[in-house]
């Protein structure tokens, strides 16, 4: 046995130690190998299946997230169409209730030209009427006498008519 400083080796120890662990190594050899290198195959199988199941779900969300993007896509088309067809909807609408307002004013227009004809045209027979009134009441005052009211009438209507057709 040597002795240097704090540490001894003893060689005797030391074979006995080697020679343990190599029956210990063939043992474990013999009983335990082929079961620790199953398992060990068995995870790494695991591990593999798992790497790839996990790269088939990638790719799968993949598909799926184009798939979801062009659906996103159609809808905000139809979306756009939609308003762009509302729009147009609501722009024929507008036009509609525009001309419907243009064609009752022009209706309402038209309804108070023709009363204002009317109106005007009984404001003319009412001065005639006045005017032959007139004449005959100051022709019978010139005169002094009384001359046939339908034959004095009709005179002066022939007048007021040539003088009409003057204007």
């Amino acid at each position: 046995m040597e002795t240097t400083g704090l540490i001894s080796i003893d060689a005797r120890v030391m074979i006995a130690t080697l020679i343990n662990f190599v029956i210990f190594f063939f043992i474990v050899k013999h009983f335990f190998y082929d079961a620790i290198k199953g398992i060990i195959a068995k995870r790494q199988d695991s591990i593999t299946a798992e790497i790839t199941g996990a790269e088939e779900k990638n790719v799968s969300a993949g598909q799926l997230k184009l798939e979801y993007e062009g659906l996103l896509a159609d809808i905000k088309g139809q979306e756009r169409e939609i308003i762009r067809d509302a729009n147009a909807e609501a722009q024929a609408q507008r036009q509609a209730i525009l001309d419907k307002a243009h064609t009752e004013a022009k209706g309402i227009l038209d309804k108070a030209n023709a009363e204002i004809e009317l109106e005007k045209s009984k404001a003319m027979n009412e001065v005639k009427t006045n005017i032959v009134d007139l004449s005959l009441f100051a022709a019978e005052k010139i005169i002094h006498k009384e001359m046939d009211p339908k034959q004095h009438e009709a005179m002066i209507l022939d007048f007021i008519d040539k003088v009409g057709e003057a204007k």
